[in-house]
């Protein structure tokens, strides 16, 4: 659909038509959609259609919050927006919040407080979801007097206990490490005070060392973007030892200390997960993106620091194809030629094994000269594979296969 029928289905008369085009306007909208998404957010007779409009504005925000994005939007446009979403009343749609959030002025604090305080606990949870927005972002990672404003809410007796404990929940998922011992005398009871027990437990987490393998997908922490702005990235902790793959190399990072130790949602996914942010990039724990390597046949050079960081990785994935898979891409990036070899051999034994791996396999034993064991593969591929996925490795399959 062209983003103009995008943008007038906003005005249809059909719920699911208006629906739509907010979840497509979320997905790939501009600040150029934010006025006519504001006004649906304002005054669509669906709630449900409101509250799609608000979020769409919110991830259009999300987008431009960080590096050369910012400046889509200069300050004095963002206070525009921030008297246009004045006009949306919370009780109706308490979007609005994450909304005053992603748009990262220092008034969104001032709205998003009063918010917390509100009579109705609908407007409250709202709020805490728009205090996510604004604080998560690698936009206000350093802003000791954001953080100091936040924590301090903990004091004010105004607040019902849901509130303070979203606040508590909020302070320990962006790494406000300044709360804990506030956090720690913070008596509340049933749910709430389970709450305010976990969000210690991820403070407490924070003082550990970093351990493990990392992936920053290249998006600011919060933001909803169809498109990496930095690319996928890579670090894995072992001991005192920190590498880290930019999208193009390895290498060893001295005296590594993050900007903050945190525990987030990503975007688009359902559970939060330890996280940090360093520099211009938000890094989760896991390995559910990593670099990837293009042609089997040729591996990446090798280095002391890619060495080192195959043989570490080596010790943290398991035993699934997803994981090895993963392995066996840094390996061959890093011209680990056996460990990739061997890594795409167990992603093949495994269960739920992704098809390119047998091509990958084929393309790298033909490369070395084994080339009756790659006829085997590249056989298996031809079968299991998808011509639309990759129309050159499958014909390459057929005709070796």
């Amino acid at each position: 659909m062209e983003m103009n029928d995008v943008v007038a289905a906003l005005g249809a008369k059909g719920i699911s038509d208006r629906a739509a085009a907010c979840r497509e306007l979320s997905r790939i909208g501009g600040v150029e959609h934010i006025e006519v998404l504001t006004e649906r957010a304002r005054i669509d007779k669906s709630p449900g259609v409101r509250l799609s409009a608000a979020a769409a504005v919110a991830d259009i925000l999300s987008r431009c919050r960080v590096g050369p994005a910012r400046s889509a939007l200069n300050d004095d446009q963002r206070d525009v927006y921030f008297d246009l979403f004045g006009r949306i009343d919370p009780a109706m749609n308490g979007g609005v919040f994450p909304m005053l959030g992603a748009l990262d002025r220092p008034r969104s604090l001032t709205m998003l407080q009063g918010g917390l305080r509100d009579p109705r606990a609908d407007v409250r949870l709202a709020a805490a979801v728009g205090l996510m927005r604004l604080c998560s972002s690698i936009a206000v990672a350093n802003d000791s007097e954001m953080e100091e404003s936040v924590v301090s809410l903990l004091a004010d007796t105004r607040h019902a206990p849901d509130a303070v404990a979203q606040i508590c929940r909020r302070c320990a998922a962006v790494g406000y490490r300044s709360a804990t011992d506030i956090i720690r005398h913070v008596q509340l009871t049933g749910t709430h005070q389970d709450m305010v027990i976990e969000a210690l437990g991820i403070l407490d987490g924070a003082d550990h060392p970093l351990r493990g393998v990392w992936f920053s997908d290249g998006r600011d922490a919060g933001e909803s973007n169809p498109e990496s702005p930095l690319g996928s990235a890579l670090m894995l902790f072992d001991g005192n030892t920190a590498l880290c793959h930019d999208g193009k190399r390895w290498a060893a990072v001295p005296s590594f200390a993050p900007s903050r130790r945190m525990f987030l949602r990503r975007a688009g996914e359902a559970e939060a997960r330890p996280a940090f942010q360093t520099a211009d990039r938000t890094f989760y724990a896991g390995l559910t993106e990593h670099p990837t390597h293009d042609d089997w046949s040729v591996p990446g050079r090798e280095t002391k620091a890619s060495g080192r960081a195959v043989t570490v990785l080596v010790e943290l994935v398991d035993e699934s194809a997803f994981q090895q898979r993963a392995l066996a891409h840094i390996a061959m990036g890093g011209g680990s030629v056996d460990v990739a070899r061997t890594a795409l051999e167990a992603a093949i034994a495994a269960k739920k094994t992704p098809s390119d791996c047998w091509l990958h396999l084929a393309d790298l034993l033909w490369a070395v000269g084994d080339q009756s064991a790659a006829a085997a593969h590249y056989a298996t591929y031809a079968k299991k594979g998808k011509k639309k996925d990759d129309e050159a490795g499958m014909e390459r399959a057929k005709q070796r296969g």
